[in-house]
């Protein structure tokens, strides 16, 4: 007898699987059941399942709150209130952040990586946040002043019809 408490729990498994695996042999050594030649195949048994499809009602599958009718969305506005889009110079206000932004992030990476050189080969770490934030700045101020040449209202385009 084993000490181990384990290993009649084992043996119990085992026998189990066994006992599984007897019965699939049987199975597989069973003669296959009567089954439809394939001369005798037709397509209306294939129709029962899609009528059976059509037939089922999936609302069942749907939440409490999804089942009753429901109107359609009303808006309610206030007479004399719309939506008014964001003036022109907002607009070119936003791009000018967002410009400037990219550019400062993109600058201090390039800062960062200057910096670190710098700082190592003087061996000085204040050259570090000196060198992200100039070049950070200088990438901000330059994407941002292009972004400021695009803001330009421009001008409508006239098609010359005399050539027809």
């Amino acid at each position: 007898m084993s000490l181990n408490p384990f290993t009649a729990q084992r043996k119990k498994r085992e026998e189990k699987l066994e006992e599984k695996l007897s019965e699939l042999r049987a199975l597989q050594e069973a003669p296959p059941a009567q089954s439809q030649p394939a001369s005798s195949f037709s397509p209306s048994s294939f129709s029962s399942k899609e009528n059976d499809y059509e037939a089922e009602d999936f609302s069942k599958y749907l939440p409490a709150s999804s089942q009753v009718e429901q109107s359609p969305p009303v808006w309610q506005t206030q007479p004399g209130k719309y939506y008014e889009p964001p003036s022109r110079a907002r607009q070119c206000f936003s791009k000018i952040q967002s410009a400037f932004m990219i550019g400062g992030a993109l600058g201090g990476a390039v800062g960062f990586l200057y910096g670190s050189y710098v700082a190592i080969k003087a061996r000085n770490v204040i050259y570090l946040p000196i060198a992200v934030l100039q070049i950070g700045g200088a990438f901000g101020f330059f994407l941002g002043c292009g972004t400021v040449i695009r803001c330009d209202e421009r001008k409508a385009v006239k098609i010359d019809d005399t050539c027809n």
